[in-house]
């Protein structure tokens, strides 16, 4: 018998509405959940109890009245601990910001709780969302291996199913990456569609806070829910009312030969080969589409993201920099370092990426380009190099960086499904489209999400044993 903590977004709200489960009933299950699942996952960097249950109890005296908020109305949620959420420590998983209390809700999370969202409380990130470091959470799949990041709490919670949605902020694949590591879907959405004030930034420009949850359907809620009414206009409106109408005919790109130059090992590409021809028998025509331009990307998102991130952290480094993570404080210090020139050259390869991917989509008729969404299976920790612009390879952060800095670059929206398995581990595959063409990927996703075996995959319920445990 299904238990609470284990419905998706969308059933557990229709429940909800429908007076088959109450708030209260849905916040204890996950609650539960959350204090069975933690010693193993330490995906939490604070936990709300009291406010929460709270929350869901307020939840439940409005739809006695008949009143519901949005289309998260009683729903409880995480926040990746570089969004504020007002009256909650606001770390960013740094030792410098230790004690930090949000004064005020990030505008996503205003946003969210409009829409009727219970906000459990902070998930934890690598800190600051520079992927440096190693986070206390543990991948659900083998505790020995990489969970994700940076967004690395908001993926271990959703995956261990003691949360059933969260956000995460994605400056280079850091939603995505831990959607794919997980065994999730993460969504990029396109460039200011979501608020990103209140949120700790390593870069203004680059920065997208972002849905992971277990299926298509349930990011598309968190994406209406987190947009404002204005923005939603230009994605044309709800994307979840969307999600089931798929263009016809459609195309998709892909290019291989940027598969091989990435390092993309043989059984995930056997994998996306395979989720491929799945598309294909639904009527779907893959085409090949060279675009080595997109390897520019890389560079050119590395200097604007550390560039600004110099900016940011100016005058907390000054005070505060024997605080930071020594690899964190090297990569402030290298985008201060960085040259007018070479920021200016970055700028101009993003205006160029801009034009130039949209033209050769549309001059090939093609809606969304596919690709794996990392070159490998999550690496072991003990082995990762952590480098940003370092050697391509499946256990390097630089060759995932590679693959997904494009979208963020670019503005265009980008999604990871799950399609397949390797060695016990999840793989994602990636599917970018247009700037304002969210409902269109996210259809795509849907589309083979419903087509594909593991479409019901549902968080594990037995974690790996472990010895010993990480402190938080």
């Amino acid at each position: 018998m299904t238990e609470p903590w284990e419905l998706g977004i969308a059933e557990a709200a229709g429940r909800l509405r429908r007076t088959e489960l109450s708030a209260v009933e849905l916040f204890d299950s996950v609650l539960d959940r959350l204090h069975d699942t933690e010693d193993y996952a330490h995906a939490w960097a604070f936990v709300d109890e009291s406010g929460g249950r709270e929350a869901a109890r307020r939840a439940d005296e409005q739809a006695a009245r008949g009143h519901f908020c949005g289309g998260l109305h009683g729903i409880p949620l995480g926040v990746k601990d570089v969004i504020d959420v007002r009256g909650m420590p606001s770390q960013g998983g740094s030792e410098s910001l230790r004690g930090n209390i949000a004064k005020d809700d990030a505008g996503v999370v205003h946003q969210l709780r409009a829409s009727g969202a219970v906000i459990l409380g902070k998930l934890q990130t690598h800190e600051f969302a520079f992927g440096q470091g190693t986070p206390p959470s543990r991948n659900p799949w083998d505790p020995d291996r990489y969970a994700g990041g940076s967004s690395v709490g908001s993926g271990v919670a959703v995956a261990v199913g003691s949360v059933p949605g969260a956000l995460g902020t994605d400056t280079g694949g850091s939603v995505r990456n831990p959607a794919s590591v997980n065994g999730l879907v993460g969504l990029k959405p396109s460039a200011g569609v979501v608020s990103s004030t209140g949120v700790l930034h390593v870069s203004h420009t680059m920065d997208h806070v972002g849905p992971i949850a277990r299926s298509v359907g349930d990011c598309a809620v968190l994406l209406d829910a987190m947009v404002d009414p204005r923005a939603l206009a230009r994605l044309g409106g709800p994307v979840s009312q969307r999600i089931g109408d798929l263009p016809a005919p459609l195309r998709l790109g892909v290019d291989r030969g940027m598969w091989s130059q990435w390092g993309v090992a043989a059984d995930v590409r056997a994998a996306v080969e395979g989720a491929l021809a799945v598309l294909t028998d639904l009527g779907i025509e893959i085409v090949e589409l060279r675009l080595p331009e997109v390897d520019l990307a890389l560079h050119a998102s590395v200097a604007i993201s550390l560039s600004e991130a110099a900016h940011h952290h100016r005058e907390r480094l000054g005070s505060a920099a024997q605080r930071y993570l020594p690899a964190t404080r090297i990569m402030i210090e290298t985008g201060a370092l960085a040259s007018e020139e070479e920021i200016l050259l970055a700028w101009e390869v993003r205006r160029y990426l801009q034009g130039f991917i949209p033209d050769a989509m549309a001059n090939a008729g093609v809606a969304g380009l596919v690709s794996p969404t990392l070159p490998a299976i999550a690496p072991f920790v003990a082995s990762m190099s952590t480098e940003l612009t370092g050697s391509t390879g499946g256990g390097s952060l630089a060759a995932a960086l590679r693959m997904l800095s494009v979208a963020n670059l670019t503005g265009m929206p980008g999604v990871s499904v799950p399609c397949g398995f390797a060695s016990g581990q999840p793989i994602g595959m990636h599917i970018m489209g247009l700037k304002h063409s969210d409902a269109t990927v996210l259809a795509i996703a849907n589309v083979y999400e419903q087509a594909a075996p593991w479409r019901t995959w549902v968080p594990v319920k037995t974690l790996p044993t472990v010895t010993g445990s990480r402190s938080p």
